[in-house]
């Protein structure tokens, strides 16, 4: 009879047949510089478009170990190096095939240090930019109001007066700043309407004479993905200190590929005609303050505090993004490129480049109204609450034009009554013209929910608010929600003395946006006009009753007799 073997030699045995099967479950490698052949130590390196998957990152050699499945065979294999604009070298990504048990090395591109000075940034529109590849995002990003900005009518009216018409109607009334500023002024509107029309002296472009085919697309796809810094002085106009564009002279077989070179928040991206770097920022709320926070930059009054609001807000607290509700995550998988046989990637690396806001998607109704009627004594109490559902910056948010209002009415069988006590609605919710018109809600009763700004127009001339963020000296008041926070009014409305029990107690209160102040909007003869977006919208409108009783007029006589 055989000798059945011990469990030391079962285990020898077992030792010798497993360990070599559960080290080939895996790809290993060396990335390096593709000139100098170095390593290159802290590369990214995992499996293209599986974001689920380990990531790896490469030892001082420049070596790395990726956990593969067993069999696997074609495994794309991608490295990358986070974009750093302090590092000696920076480099594109890279994705090369292998399968299980390959020993490979991955070459990475450096990033050419020389700058292409006379390269002006490529179009979206195809057949010659971005949209040829990229149908599905383009598509999406002409239906943005970022693809508008170059050609908005309403802005151009406000520089140049001559948006919504030809110059020679209402669009020319009221502030023009072509004409109330020195020749060589720029406003500074272009660097972020039209960042493209001259990369090199952003600040030198005026709005009105955008004319280049990349610069009229507004904020089109190089707009972002050719930026390569965001850095700290947030406060600064965009392209003026607070980031910059970065356009690497490169050539193959002797034609210049500047195009090419794009930054973006993919470390996995392998296609020979795309020279893509990984740049973390993007995945962050930072790429978004570059537009939206601003200060003018000889006073230092705020233009634009979006940014600084989402600091602070409950979304930031949590790690929510401004991208995840302005660029939310795709229904489904899919490719980002529609040639090049790009890989399926999963809907969290697919996002949506519309842009919506809060009217165009992400939130319909960005506030709750609540409103208490209650008699007491000789007077009625309106107790209103409108909360902003917004979690991640105030309402209403953006340019120092934009406002909001509360509008309370209270009338008794009809007939209004007169407020003795409460906020009233700013006057800056009025127009210009004399009289009292419809719409003219300042001086009833309130609130005001807005970033209004003094100074003097073009440093000249007495004190005006509210004005422009170009022409202001200081902030007066601040008076938008915060997110997620509630603001509270409280109203007092007299009750007649021939009051009586049965008579029917209505109130009305309303909360009213406006893209615009309402002066500007009557004088440039805008409310008149139909735009993609209404420069008027109601958010909320709520009508509550109440028949007064026996008790309520009891309560209006001790009040009276006791007065």
């Amino acid at each position: 009879m055989n000798a059945q073997p011990g469990p030391r030699l079962l285990l020898a045995f077992w030792l010798v047949t497993m360990v070599p099967a559960a080290l080939a479950q895996q790809i290993t490698g060396r990335v390096i510089d593709a000139d100098s052949g170095q390593p290159v130590v802290g590369a990214r390196v995992h499996e293209q478009a599986r974001p689920a998957l380990d990531v790896v990152i490469t030892d001082a050699q420049g070596q790395f170990a990726l956990p593969v499945s067993a069999g696997a065979t074609n495994v794309p294999v991608a490295a990358a190096l986070p974009y750093s604009v302090d590092a000696p070298v920076n480099y594109e990504t890279e994705v090369d095939l292998a399968d299980e048990g390959d020993d490979i090395v991955i070459s990475l591109r450096p990033i050419p240090d020389q700058e292409n000075v006379d390269y002006q940034p490529i179009v979206g529109a195809p057949p010659e930019g971005c949209g040829s590849c990229h149908t599905e995002q383009y598509a999406q990003w002409q239906e943005s109001n970022h693809s508008r900005a170059a050609v908005n009518v309403r802005v151009r009216d406000l520089y140049s007066g001559d948006g919504t018409g030809d110059g020679t109607g209402p669009e020319a009334d009221g502030y023009v700043f072509t004409e109330l500023h020195d020749a060589e002024d720029t406003g500074f509107c272009a660097t972020c309407h039209s960042p493209n029309e001259n990369p090199a002296d952003p600040g030198g472009v005026k709005f009105n004479e955008t004319s280049t085919a990349a610069g009229l697309e507004g904020v089109t796809c190089t707009s972002c993905h050719q930026l390569h810094v965001i850095n700290d002085d947030i406060e600064s106009i965009h392209l003026l200190g607070t980031s910059e564009f970065r356009f690497p002279l490169s050539f193959r077989g002797g034609n210049e590929v500047t195009h090419e070179h794009v930054w973006g928040p993919l470390d996995d991206v392998g296609f020979g005609q795309m020279r893509a770097a990984y740049a973390p920022f993007f995945k962050t709320s930072k790429m978004c303050a570059q537009c939206h926070e601003y200060e003018n930059p000889e006073t230092g009054a705020p233009g634009q505090d979006t940014y600084s609001e989402w600091l602070g807000s409950p979304a930031a607290a949590a790690g929510v993004q401004c991208q995840t509700c302005h660029m939310p995550e795709a229904d489904a998988p899919g490719p980002i490129a529609a040639i090049g046989a790009a890989p399926q990637r999963p809907a969290e690396q697919r996002h949506d480049h519309s842009f919506p806001g809060v009217y165009s998607g992400v939130l319909g109704d960005p506030v709750e109204l609540e409103v208490e009627i209650e008699p007491t004594g000789a007077r009625v109490e309106i107790v209103t609450r409108v909360h902003n559902r917004v979690t991640g910056h105030d309402w209403p948010t953006g340019v120092d034009v934009r406002n909001a209002m509360l509008v309370v009415e209270v009338s008794l069988n009809g007939e209004a009554l007169v407020q003795v006590a409460g906020d009233q609605v700013p006057g800056w919710a009025n127009d210009a013209e004399p009289g009292v018109q419809p719409g003219d809600f300042g001086g009833l009763a309130g609130r005001g929910y807005a970033h209004v700004l003094e100074g003097r127009i073009n440093g000249e001339g007495p004190v005006v608010s509210p004005v422009n963020f170009i022409d202001a000296d200081a902030l007066v008041s601040h008076s938008t929600i915060p997110p997620g926070q509630t603001d509270l009014g409280r109203f007092s409305f007299e009750l007649p003395p021939t009051a009586l029990p049965g008579d029917e107690l209505a109130v009305r209160a309303r909360v009213v946006y406006r893209r615009v102040w309402r002066e500007i909007a009557v004088t440039k003869g805008w409310t008149e006009q139909d735009f993609d977006e209404p420069w008027e919208r109601v958010v909320e409108d709520q009508t509550i009753t109440r028949s007064l009783t026996e008790g309520d007029l009891d309560r209006i006589f001790f009040d009276r007799f006791g007065s």
